[in-house]
C-alpha cells in the first residue's frame, strides 16, 4: 500500500507540474499509512488535489488497518472470508478469537463513516467563514477523516494555528480524536452498553479510565508549565482550552493550535511522554496503548501493596499479560532511543527537535519542532522506519510471540538476584 501510494502521488503531482522527489513521495505515503502526520511537503500547496485525494485515501485504509480494509473489501465482493483471514483480522482488533469478526468489520466501517459524515457539517460551516463553499466542503471532508484516523495531516501550512482562539472546531477535532483513539470495539461496546444490551468489559473500562486520566493530568500539566510561556497573551479559558486540545492532540493525532516549536523544554518533555503512551489497542492512533500502560501503573500499585496478582474490577490479569505489556514497554522505549541516537549521528540539529521528532514518528503522532522537510535523505529513512516500525512492526513481532507462546516443558530451580 505504500509504495502504490508513493507511486502515486509521485506521478499525479508529476503531471500536475509540481513534481516532488520520490524519496518525499514514499516518506508521504508512508506517514499517511501509518497514520502519523509528519510531513516533508506542505500537503495544501506542494500536492495537487488529486495527489491530495489520493493522501486521504491512504489515511483512511491506514486508519481502518490493512486487515479491516481487506477484510472489508472481500465482504463488499462477496468473496468466503477464510478463517486464517479472521484470525488475523481479530488479532489485529485485541479480539480473543474469530467469532463475530465478519459483523465487526462491517460495523467498524459503519461507525467510521458515520462519525466522519456527521463531523463534517459543523467544521463546512467553519471552514465557510473564509472560503468558498468548494473549499470549506473539501476541507470538512479531509480534517475529519485526517483527525478520526489520527493523521494529523492538514491543508493549512499552519496546521490549525489560525482557530487557536476559537471553540466549534477545536471541540469537534477533539471528539474526533478521542472516538478515533479509543478503539472500534470500544466504541461498539459503549453503543450496546448504552442500549442495555450489553455490560462494559474490563478492556473498555480501563481504556476509558487511562483515557480521561491521561487528557485531564496532561492538560493540567501542560496548562502549568505552558501558562506564561507558549500560552501568554491567551485568555484564561483560552488557555485552558488550548492545554486541554494539546493534551489530546499530543496522543497520536499530530493537530496543533500552537505553534510546537514555542513549546518551553518541560513543556515538549510531558507531550514526548503522552505521544509515547498513545491511543489504544485496535484502534486508529499509534503508541505503546493506554492498556499496556494502565496494566504497567496498576501493577505497579499492586506490587507496592504486596499483591502478586493484578485484579481489575474483581477480574483477574493472568501474568505473561502484564510481562508482555513489560516487553513491549520496554522494546518500545529502547527503539525510541537507537532512533534518537541514530537520527542525531546523520543530522546537524538541536537534540531537542530530533528527539521530539523520533519520538512523533515512533508514536505516529506528527508534531514536529518544524525539522522535517530539512532532514537529510538519511534522516528521512531513519524516520520512515519508524513510521512503519511504530504502526506494523511492534504489533506483528508479538504477534509473533503469542504464537510461539508455549509453557516450558523443564522447569528450573530459582535462584535470587538482588535488584535496586
Amino acid at each position: 500500500m505504500i509504495l502504490i501510494g508513493a507511486l502515486l502521488l509521485w506521478g499525479f503531482n508529476y503531471l500536475g507540474d509540481m513534481p516532488i522527489s520520490p524519496l518525499d513521495a514514499l516518506f508521504t505515503s508512508t506517514s499517511a499509512v501509518c497514520v502519523t502526520g509528519l510531513a516533508v511537503v506542505d500537503t495544501g500547496r506542494d500536492l495537487v488535489f488529486s495527489s491530495q485525494a489520493i493522501l486521504l485515501l491512504l489515511i483512511q485504509l491506514g486508519g481502518l488497518g490493512v486487515m479491516t480494509a481487506a477484510t472489508f473489501t472481500l465482504f463488499l465482493l462477496r468473496r468466503p472470508i477464510g478463517i486464517r483471514q479472521r484470525l488475523l483480522f481479530a488479532g489485529g482488533m485485541g479480539l480473543e478469537g474469530p467469532s463475530g469478526a465478519v459483523r465487526l468489520v462491517a460495523r467498524i466501517v459503519k461507525i467510521t463513516l458515520v462519525i466522519e459524515c456527521l463531523a463534517t457539517v459543523p467544521l463546512f460551516f467553519v471552514f465557510r467563514e473564509t472560503m468558498s463553499s468548494k473549499e470549506s466542503l473539501w476541507c470538512s471532508i479531509f480534517h475529519s477523516i485526517s483527525a478520526f484516523c489520527n493523521a494529523g495531516f492538514s491543508l493549512f501550512v499552519d496546521s490549525l494555528e489560525g482557530y487557536a482562539t476559537g471553540w466549534l472546531l477545536p471541540a469537534v477535532m477533539m471528539s474526533l480524536i478521542v472516538l478515533g483513539g479509543v478503539g472500534f470495539i470500544v466504541l461498539w461496546e459503549l453503543g450496546e452498553w448504552f442500549r442495555g444490551r450489553k455490560r462494559l468489559s474490563v478492556h473498555t473500562k480501563l481504556v476509558l479510565v487511562a483515557t480521561v486520566s491521561l487528557v485531564f493530568f496532561g492538560a493540567v500539566l501542560l496548562a502549568l508549565t505552558e501558562w506564561d510561556g507558549l500560552l501568554k497573551g491567551l485568555s484564561v479559558p483560552m488557555k485552558i482550552w488550548n492545554a486541554l486540545f494539546a493534551s489530546v492532540t499530543s496522543r497520536t493525532a499530530g493537530f496543533n493550535t500552537l505553534p510546537t516549536v514555542e513549546l518551553s523544554s518541560l513543556g515538549a518533555f510531558l507531550i514526548m511522554i503522552l505521544m509515547m503512551i498513545g491511543a489504544s489497542p485496535g484502534s486508529t492512533g499509534g503508541g505503546m496503548k493506554t492498556t499496556t500502560f494502565g496494566l504497567l501503573v496498576s501493577s505497579v500499585f499492586f506490587n507496592t501493596r504486596g499483591d502478586s496478582n493484578l485484579v481489575l474490577w474483581h477480574r483477574s490479569v493472568p501474568q505473561k499479560l502484564v510481562l508482555r505489556a513489560m516487553m513491549l514497554a520496554f522494546l518500545y522505549v529502547a527503539t525510541v532511543l537507537f532512533g534518537i541516537l541514530l537520527l542525531n549521528l546523520v543530522e546537524d540539529m538541536s537534540f531537542r527537535s530530533l528527539a521530539f521528532e523520533v519520538v512523533s514518528a515512533m508514536g505516529t503522532v506528527g508534531l514536529s519542532m518544524g525539522v522535517t522537510a530539512d532532514l537529510s535523505p538519511a534522516g528521512k529513512w531513519i524516520l520512515i522506519l519508524l513510521m512503519f516500525w511504530g504502526r506494523v512492526g511492534i504489533l506483528t513481532f508479538l504477534f509473533s510471540l503469542a504464537d510461539s507462546d508455549e509453557s516450558r516443558k523443564v522447569s528450573y530451580a530459582e535462584t535470587f538476584i538482588p535488584i535496586g
